[in-house]
């Protein structure tokens, strides 16, 4: 048994098969068992539900009005989703997710193999599977892992044509390392437009963006390396020839249907002003030197480590290899910084480089081939992250008890996952037993994600979902009555789990009024703080309390006016 193991986990077969069980362990089983919560999960559902039953694929819309915040690929994958299983089920809207954050997972096990060996890109896989950030928005119906899987896919293709298709003359003191042992030359330049077509299909699911991160990428690796005859080689003119004729496929004809409007809003609002003066989300330069190290727990401990080792004296392929995955960390993650709209899931395009590195470590670690390096460095790193685990684990259950009482006993599984697995590390630590440690950790992260995914969030779903609201809604309203939120919070969830179009938006108090005193019976979400301060208006105004649910975190308050 053990040899079948160590061959499975040596084998690239067996190690993709490994990968593709871990990913359907945590992000597949069970994906469907909680309902979608704001802010992007219902409204990219309802966005992809009123292009199928509206019948336009090209312009979006959302709440029957023109959406333009992001370009149709994601929704068109909802769609077919929806297809597939059967309608707009939670499991249906997430399902792109899953499996665009799976294929990330074996793109980057193949870029490993490829500029090292396969064990290591099983190793990066595994990271970058079970980093938090990552495994969450994996399993939400969340643009980032399919935008993530198309950027990883981009330079894929130019790793292979640059690697494939030396000599690049011009910096001959910087050479490109030999291939491995094996390993032919791709004599095949056209891989190439590969790129091209990634970045093309990059764009289409989140703009601008996705062109522009993987391209500065190859484009500063290059300048670094001095390489221009590499820059002249990489076919820039067809290659964005290409680029533009997919994009422009669906890019004209909605610019035809949507008019000026839609160009200022696509080109002018959601991308060159969200980026330079920010239109929500706006955060300091810093924001993402705390937010990180956070979403990419826990092999954040060991990424200092990495990023030494890679520029440890006697790294002879630290020009090459690591100074590639280097600059793709470097580059995404200054350029979001300058930015001044921030999200923590934007850097996810960045995941699968610093998965790789830390696997690099990793796998030398393993194979004791980490030559003159201190060790040191790895033991503060597992130091550290055991002190974490058992700390957290040992907090968790009084957290919970003092907040949420009801939920003590949901607790204690991660107690005991925790508890226990700080103690086994640190007995596998002196051991020096390295591929055990790594696994170990691994399976304490999935474990948790697990455990998080199919019973945390089911039980804490009731506060979290508009569901149960909506369908107070639905049993009451008739067909041609008006349903309006009133406070500014977004109509999406309401859309999607009461099926009606459009919801009114309401912001001043003086509209409230006027609807609530119409001669028909309309309808009015609030939050409970609104309604409390119109509370004081009852002689001029009359309303009739419905029903009153949490929902994602706030006090939310259905009212009728007959």
């Amino acid at each position: 048994m053990k040899q079948r193991l160590s061959h499975l986990w040596n084998h690239p077969w067996g190690q993709v098969a490994l990968l593709l069980a871990f990913c359907f362990a945590v992000y597949f089983v069970n994906l469907g068992q909680w309902d979608l919560w704001s802010p992007d999960e219902p409204r990219y559902g309802q966005v992809a539900r009123e292009m199928v039953n509206g019948g336009d694929w090209i312009l979006m819309h959302f709440n029957g009005k023109m959406y333009t915040d992001k370009p149709p690929l994601f929704f068109w994958l909802i769609a077919f989703s929806s297809y597939l299983w059967g309608g707009f089920t939670s499991f249906a809207v997430r399902f792109p997710s899953a499996l665009f954050g799976t294929l990330a997972v074996l793109l980057t096990f193949f870029i490993g193999k490829r500029l090292y060996s396969s064990r290591m890109g099983f190793i990066s896989g595994l990271l970058l599977a079970s980093s938090h950030e990552f495994a969450y928005l994996s399993t939400r119906a969340n643009i980032d892992a399919t935008l993530t899987f198309f950027t990883t896919l981009s330079l894929l293709c130019f790793l292979q044509w640059y690697r494939g298709n030396p000599p690049h003359l011009g910096c001959e003191s910087m050479r490109p390392s030999p291939l491995p042992q094996g390993e032919r030359e791709n004599k095949r330049p056209f891989i190439i437009y590969g790129f091209y077509i990634g970045l093309a299909l990059a764009t289409l699911t989140k703009g601008p963006v996705g062109f522009v991160l993987p391209l500065l990428v190859c484009l500063v690796y290059l300048i670094i390396r001095r390489d221009w005859n590499g820059l002249k080689r990489m076919k820039l003119l067809p290659g964005l020839f290409l680029f533009f004729i997919v994009v422009l496929a669906w890019y004209l004809p909605a610019l035809l249907k949507g008019g000026k409007d839609y160009f200022d809003e696509t080109i002018m609002l959601h991308t060159l002003e969200r980026f330079a003066k920010g239109s929500s989300h706006i955060r300091p330069f810093y924001y993402y030197l705390y937010n990180f190290p956070a979403d990419f727990l826990p092999w954040t401990f060991f990424l200092p480590a990495a990023i030494a080792y890679g520029f440890s004296e006697g790294r002879r392929r630290i020009r090459t290899e690591f100074l590639f995955l280097l600059v793709w960390f470097a580059v995404i993650f200054i350029f979001f910084s300058i930015s001044k709209g921030k999200r923590g899931l934007y850097l996810l395009p960045l995941f699968p480089a610093v998965s790789l590195m830390v696997g690099k470590f990793w796998d030398d670690l393993i194979s004791a081939s980490t030559g003159s390096f201190r060790e040191g460095w790895f033991s503060v790193s597992l130091h550290l992250l055991t002190g974490l685990i058992l700390i957290a684990g040992a907090a968790i259950p009084w957290v919970v008890w003092t907040r949420f009482p009801a939920y003590l006993l949901h607790s204690l599984p991660f107690t005991f996952l925790w508890v226990g697995g700080a103690f086994a590390l640190f007995v596998l630590n002196r051991l020096r037993k390295r591929a055990a440690l790594f696994f170990l950790i691994v399976v304490i992260v999935g474990g948790g994600s697990f455990y998080t995914f199919r019973v945390a969030f089911p039980a804490v779903n009731p506060y979290k979902s508009a569901r149960f609201i909506s369908q107070e809604i639905t049993s009451r309203i008739q067909p041609g009555e008006k349903l309006a939120i009133f406070g500014g919070f977004i109509t999406a969830p309401y859309n999607f789990y009461t099926g009606i179009v459009p919801i009114l938006e309401i912001e001043r108090v003086e509209e409230l009024d006027r609807l609530l005193q119409s001669e028909e019976r309309v309808f009015c979400l609030l939050k409970l703080r609104d309604f409390m301060l119109l509370e004081k208006n009852k002689d001029t105004m009359e309303v009739k309390v419905i029903a009153r649910r949490p929902v994602g975190g706030n006090d939310i308050v259905l009212i009728s006016n007959k």
